[in-house]
């Protein structure tokens, strides 16, 4: 069990420096972030599908622009991935 929480750490972590190392402008310590109704949209979303059980699916097409659909997609990649790190270690303390 304690491999299974090990790896999805390490898919979290590798996941978000990806998704920042890509998205050079997308950073989630920005304060312009903060203030980013894309960003804050794909964080509400992606914690939303990972709550209720969903598979990640970033549904882009809601923002007309391309980079606030790369925002989104950056923020609803973090809060998900985010989401089920959470689960997984939640899961790995109960399972002693």
């Amino acid at each position: 069990m304690k491999k299974l929480a090990l790896s999805a750490l390490a898919l979290f972590v590798m996941t978000a420096s990806a998704m920042t190392l890509h998205n050079g402008t997308a950073s989630a310590s920005t304060p312009e972030l903060a203030t980013n109704a894309a960003y804050r949209d794909g964080l509400y979303l992606g914690k939303f599908a990972a709550q209720n059980g969903n598979d990640a699916h970033v549904a882009t097409a809601r923002w007309a622009r391309s980079e606030d659909r790369e925002i989104f997609a950056a923020g609803y990649q973090q809060s998900y991935n985010a989401v089920l790190a959470s689960r997984t270690a939640e899961s790995s303390e109960t399972g002693r």
